[in-house]
């Protein structure tokens, strides 16, 4: 049997750690006996793609042991509006020369596409494991460390795509396995519409947070017997507590042992090994299974499959957690000297996974606070105090003026206290917020237990119309005021039973179903409507708010989670914030899945035990966006042929105050491939751009107008590196370029605008522009931004269509302070960059 490993890596726009991510994979499975075949840099195009993938598929034999790569951008695209109802989403990753297409040759490979070569991969071997680390949604960059690994392309062109491949036999529908190839274990940096971040990783180097989980995963994990389910779950709690919103996942047979077929038969059980001394032990992998000092096993006899009274050798106590073991002390049952070679052990009590959390050094005014803090922290079954190597710390006490106050990763949650008497009571409080609402963030489906009945979940805003506006599972940005709906939908044939759950941007964990708090009965083709007055029969929607004192700087992160199961779960504790129900023989045991609920809200630990209680299965799903303590800014309604922009949400954590840079903004070529007249036409390019503007803070917006006559089919116009903008550049740079039929005596941009300044909604830009002067926390300045930039495009959209009828909107981007503004030329490698019927290529030049 060979390993063999194809490592895919395109760094491609903006994207800095492809290479190092390959790098490490690589370093991982050398170790591993993988002999290794990379593709990468200009040779990762579509076509040097598939050759690669082809020669791997062509040398595998059927005991061969196979792993595929990937590293780069993803994109996802929905079909538009009113398609049929059989379209589905479309997801692809992006070669080294995806810029090249156009619209009868895309360079991107789908999913689909890399399904059929998987399906043709795994009629050589059943020995299989694909891992992708991209997105597979949205455009934005979160900070100056963070870059998401994603793009945009047209749905259009993508449903084209295929029906060539199709004609042309390269894409056979037959061979696309639309529930996932059996033969194959799938790992997925996150969710269909979540994010996949690059960061600066624990070695100082760009890497991909998922890449970097990973490999640290697998030498945690050695060579002993671990399961991809068992790996994976150790990564998923990785980078849940680095980032919300990126949710690793693992498809396919998981139950399978790393890089093999062989399965784990006995679920849940680890490896002993006898110690120097007859009542200790060490148990393997523990820190990758969450092994934690407190936890309970059963030690069973080799062939053991699961704990059992009758024929236990003892139990073992955890009391030292190593960096590939854990010490246990172990109690023997009666009769029983010694534990054997080839023992098992299976959790029967899991403690709490306290959370680290990070203290300042005591000052002699904070001495006493600190003394009582630390107390509080160790009777603490939540949170725990970090240590120098701890790297996922989830919250942190500073000092402030005097005072003491908790920080999660967004910021502070609450003004300093001072630090007195109930100060440090206080304190805990909130540490342990943050700590169950981390803990509750990363509850996630558990393969044995996996709902298997199709359930629904959609979310989105609801309009001043009462129509539904619906928005994406993770990304979006909302603000106090705006008003949401969740629906959730029994698309399968028995009942279900659901819940609601919502993490507050303080935190603050509140169970929204709590009218029903054992879950909402949904029958078979029922659906539930968060959001819907039922008495009334109307969508309301329910308004996000704003907690009273909560400082309102920085944009915060709030989750739904949506949990469906087949039967009924007393949810209620998940609001007791450490209350727990008394425990004894009264209290039933509860299900797989409310134990788990009740160690995330009250800490403790819980029974693993098969016959504590009622067996359960449930899905998780979860909804992630910020909130801005700022109003909602104007919609910018104009489309534009290629959009560029960022998320909104990019701008929420740009950092502000950045040294400006005087830049010049030129439209270097257009190319009209289709003028759409039947002899030469006269055309008008236009453009407009805003940016934060001069010292004094006003926001400054230029506009020009260039004019071409008797222009025909393919001609390229004489642009002359049209002068777009030229000044200085502040937080950031919005450009929109439209093309236009002109028309005799029609007015320049510039001197529509200058003419309009008394009209209203000119009035309204002017407004809004100027409000962006006054001093407003950062995340309510760049709310601001989008707004001001949305009014100023959509009214020099209307002044055109007044002037000259239709515009094509040709481009539209955001450039931001700490990207440089993009300083250099689009595309890159020279080439012109096709929307619809127009090529072009722009440069964002530094100028002194």
């Amino acid at each position: 049997m060979a390993r063999k490993a194809l490592l895919i890596g395109s760094q491609t726009n903006g994207l800095t750690g492809v290479g190092n991510d390959v790098d490490s994979i690589a370093g991982a499975l050398t170790g591993r006996g993988f002999d290794i075949r990379r593709c990468e840099g200009a040779e990762a195009t579509r076509a040097g793609i598939f050759a690669a993938y082809d020669k791997l598929i062509a040398d595998t034999a059927a005991d061969d042991s196979v792993f595929v790569y990937y590293s780069g951008h993803g994109g996802r695209l929905l079909p538009p509006e009113g398609s049929s109802a059989v379209s589905q989403p479309t997801q692809f990753i992006v070669p080294y020369d995806l810029d090249d297409s156009t619209e009868g040759d895309f360079r991107g490979i789908t999913s689909e596409e890399l399904s059929a070569r998987l399906d043709l991969l795994t009629d050589r071997t059943g020995n299989a494991a694909v891992m992708l680390d991209c997105c597979h949604s949205g455009h934005m960059s979160r900070d100056p460390d963070l870059r998401v690994k994603a793009l945009h392309y047209t749905y259009d062109w993508i449903v084209a795509h295929h029906g060539r491949e199709i004609a042309a036999g390269r894409l056979q529908p037959g061979r696309v396995r639309s529930l996932g190839n059996r033969n194959a274990v799938r790992l997925v940096a996150c969710a269909p519409e979540q994010f996949a971040y690059e960061h600066t990783g624990r070695s100082g180097q760009r890497t991909g947070m998922f890449t970097e989980s990973f490999v640290l995963a697998l030498a945690e994990a050695g060579e002993l017997p671990v399961t991809w389910a068992a790996l994976m779950d150790r990564v998923h709690r990785r980078v849940t507590t680095l980032m919300v919103g990126q949710r690793p996942e693992v498809e396919g047979p998981a139950r399978r042992l790393l890089f093999d077929t062989r399965e784990e038969t006995g679920l849940g059980a680890l490896r002993v090994v006898p110690g120097h001394v007859a009542d200790r032990v060490s148990i393997a992998v523990a820190p990758l299974l969450g092994v934690r000092a407190g936890d309970e096993f059963a030690l069973m006899p080799p062939a053991a499959e699961a704990a059992d009274a009758a024929t236990m050798i003892g139990t073992a106590t955890v009391d030292r957690v190593g960096a590939v073991a854990a010490g246990a002390a172990v109690a023997f049952r009666p009769g029983v000297t010694a534990v054997p070679l080839g023992t098992r052990a299976f959790c029967t009590r899991a403690s709490a996974p306290a959370l680290p959390v990070r203290l300042p050094a005591p000052t002699p005014q904070t001495a006493a606070v600190f003394a009582a803090l630390e107390a509080e922290i160790a009777a603490s079954t939540l949170v725990r105090a970090a240590t120098d190597t701890d790297e996922d710390v989830v919250a942190e006490v500073i000092a402030d003026g005097g005072g003491l106050a908790v920080c999660d990763r967004a910021g502070p949650l609450h003004p300093p206290r001072p630090a007195a008497a109930g100060t440090a009571a206080a304190l805990r409080a909130d540490l342990e917020r943050v700590a169950r609402a981390t803990a509750l963030r990363g509850l996630r489906d558990d393969p044995a237990y996996r709902l298997t009945t199709p359930v629904t979940v959609e979310w989105g805003l609801v309009g001043a119309d009462r129509t539904e506006h619906p928005l994406r599972a993770a990304g979006e940005v909302l603000h106090p005021g705006q008003r949401t709906y969740v629906r959730i939908r029994n698309d399968g044939d028995t009942v279900v039973y659901a819940s609601l759950i919502d993490i507050g941007v303080a935190a603050k964990v509140t169970l929204l179903t709590r009218f029903a708090p054992a879950g909402f009965r949904l029958e078979p083709g029922k659906e539930y409507v968060f959001g819907h007055d039922q008495l009334e029969d109307v969508l309301t929607g329910m308004p996000l708010k704003w907690p009273e004192g909560l400082p309102g700087q920085l944009a915060r992160p709030e989750t739904l989670i949506a949990l469906v199961c087949d039967a009924p779960q007393n949810l209620g504790v998940i609001e007791q914030e450490g209350v727990d129900a008394k425990p004894g023989p009264s209290r039933r045991p509860g299900s797989v899945l409310e134990r788990l609920v009740r160690q995330v809200a009250v800490g403790g630990s819980r029974d693993y035990l098969a016959d504590t209680g009622p067996e359960v299965r449930y899905m998780v799903r979860t909804i992630d966006f910020d909130v801005v303590d700022a109003p909602a800014p104007t919609a910018e309604d104009v489309a534009f042929e290629i959009d560029d922009r960022p998320d909104p949400s990019a701008r929420l954590f740009t950092p502000r105050g950045l040294a400006p840079r005087a830049v010049a903004v030129r439209l270097g070529e257009l190319v009209v491939h289709k003028n759409r007249a039947v002899f030469g036409a006269d055309i008008r390019v236009d453009a407009v751009v805003l940016t934060g503007g001069n010292p004094g803070g006003i926001p400054v917006h230029t506009a020009q107008t260039e004019r071409f006559a008797n222009i025909k089919d393919g001609d390229r116009l004489p642009l002359e590196q049209m002068l777009v903008y030229h000044g200085p550049a502040v937080d950031f740079l919005d450009i929109a370029v439209w093309v236009s039929r002109d028309s005799a005596g029609s007015l320049a941009l510039s001197d529509l605008l200058r003419q309009q300044l008394t009209g209203q909604e000119v009035q309204a830009a002017g407004v809004q522009l100027a409000s962006l002067a006054v001093a407003a926390p950062q995340a309510a300045l760049a709310v601001g931004a989008v707004g001001a930039g949305a009014v100023l495009v959509n009214v020099a959209y209307q002044l055109l269509r007044g002037a000259v009828g239709d515009s094509i909107g040709l481009y539209r981007t955001s450039l931001l302070a700490h990207e440089e503004f993009g300083v250099g030329r689009y595309p890159a490698d020279g080439t012109l960059r096709r929307a619809q019927d127009f090529s072009f290529s722009f440069t964002v030049q530094a100028v002194s």
